[in-house]
């Protein structure tokens, strides 16, 4: 008798009872599903990303052939065995800001409304007096948010989503003293905070404050410290810190514009590097790496950032056992800790940053992109499968050129065919505008003659 085979039909069973995962194509690369259920989702792999990837040494576990639509950048691992994994697929779930992730439960295991809500087991602690927040708000895309436990009042590090559950964590952990906002994306609810935990201080680089808000980012013009674009580290309070200090400070802010123009890293006793959108790890790759297709401000600059990071470590100033990002995976970095180990790994991402396409992303094309996917039924993801075509890839001419490559359903094929369809519209548009012009203007004529 096969062993294996009575194995393999029996682990199916269970995992349909306990329930069944699946992304479907509006997934837009936010990745924050994986850290609340890492065991059951990772990373797609497209095969023509590997040209971009250049030699990797590590990969991780493949996700299984159809648990994810084509045109999506997370897959399912493995369906949930457990009450456990039930309960960690049903976090993630509930933290997609676009609501690309499905699961399908049944209720043999389960009776409905038995496992309360989503985020019940959250927040919890990552390390020593370092919390992971859970309870993502989808206002600031659902990014990851933490929170450090000190005495006289914590710091915040970006914005959960406002509840009473929320509130009542950071006030039986000692309150907040300063809110630390990566940039401009997480800083929704930012006055909430501040008004529900009087005399706190919000942290912000100067350079992404907002004075007018909008339907994508908070007005911040009201935040206490406003730190600026500088080579050196900072404390909270803005004062520069030599090189040698950054080694034995308490809590330090490393100015890394790039992703946005203001974006800064937190970086706690040596240990943690709060990172917001800046960099995060990639299981795929196996290190440390950016956002090349969620790059608002200049990719170019975020890597001369990370090599000032790299240099820092270099000469044994700075070290961090712990990257703790917004989006995608936070991971414990291996070996011993020291800036030694720490300089490797940046080095590693900053030869990885290198071979990618320079420029940025407007932020008007991504929103464009991202409502195309999410809201396949609105007039403009009509207009634009219109003029890229239907199936995947039709989404990508709206991107840059340089970025397209980056996302799972990649069709260079369709991305002419698009620009044709594209350079046939405005020249009807601009020929039906230049009819009516022309029409106008004879109106006009007649109506003079008429009146001569």
């Amino acid at each position: 008798m096969d062993h294996r085979s009575n194995d393999s039909e029996r682990d199916s069973v269970d995992e349909g009872d306990w329930g069944r995962l699946h992304v479907t194509r509006a997934c837009c690369g936010a990745g924050v599903c994986r850290n609340f259920a890492p065991e059951l989702l990772g990373e797609v792999s497209p095969a023509h990303w590997e040209r971009m990837d250049g030699d990797v040494q590590r990969r991780a576990p493949a996700v299984l052939e159809g648990t994810y639509d084509e045109e999506a950048f997370t897959g399912v691992l493995r369906q949930p065995r457990s009450l456990a994994d039930l309960e960690a697929a049903r976090s993630a779930v509930a933290a997609c800001p676009v609501h690309a992730l499905r699961l399908k439960t049944s209720s043999g295991r389960v009776r409905p409304g038995a496992l309360g809500a989503p985020f019940r087991t959250w927040p919890r602690r990552i390390e020593d007096d370092v919390w992971a927040l859970g309870h993502p708000s989808a206002d600031n895309i659902s990014a990851t948010t933490y929170f450090i436990e000190r005495p006289g009042g914590g710091v915040l590090v970006d914005l959960p989503k406002p509840s009473e559950a929320v509130f009542r964590f950071l006030e039986e952990h000692g309150g907040v003293r300063w809110i630390f906002l990566t940039h401009r994306d997480h800083t929704e609810h930012h006055a909430e905070f501040a008004a529900r935990f009087p005399g706190c201080r919000r942290i912000l680089g100067a350079a992404d404050v907002t004075l007018r808000g909008g339907a994508y980012r908070a007005s911040t013009g009201d935040v206490e410290i406003q730190l600026p674009d500088r080579p050196e580290p900072m404390t909270l309070e803005g004062a520069p810190l030599a090189d040698g200090e950054l080694a034995g400070a308490e809590l330090a802010v490393l100015s890394q514009p790039g992703h946005t123009a203001g974006s800064m890293c937190l970086l706690y006793r040596g240990r943690f590097l709060f990172t917001g959108d800046h960099l995060a790890y990639s299981r795929r790759l196996g290190h440390i790496t950016a956002f090349r297709l969620q790059c608002w401000d200049d990719w170019e600059r975020q890597i001369r950032s990370v090599r000032r990071m790299a240099a820092l470590a270099e000469a044994g100033h700075l070290r961090f056992t712990w990257l703790l990002p917004g989006h995608n995976k936070w991971h414990r970095l291996g070996g011993d800790g020291s800036a030694a180990t720490t300089a490797a790994e940046l080095q590693r991402a900053v030869a990885w940053m290198e071979r990618q396409a320079p420029g940025h992303v407007p932020m008007l094309r991504f929103v464009t992109w991202v409502q195309s996917r999410t809201r396949p039924g609105s007039r403009l993801a009509r207009v634009v499968r219109a003029l890229g075509g239907e199936g995947p890839g039709s989404e990508s001419w709206v991107l840059p050129r340089a970025v397209r490559p980056y996302l799972p359903d990649h069709r260079p094929e369709k991305d002419v065919a698009a620009l044709v369809r594209v350079s046939l519209a405005a020249t009807a548009a601009l020929g039906g505008v230049a009819a009516v012009g022309w029409l106008a203007a004879r109106a006009a004529k007649a109506v003079v003659a008429r009146r001569a």
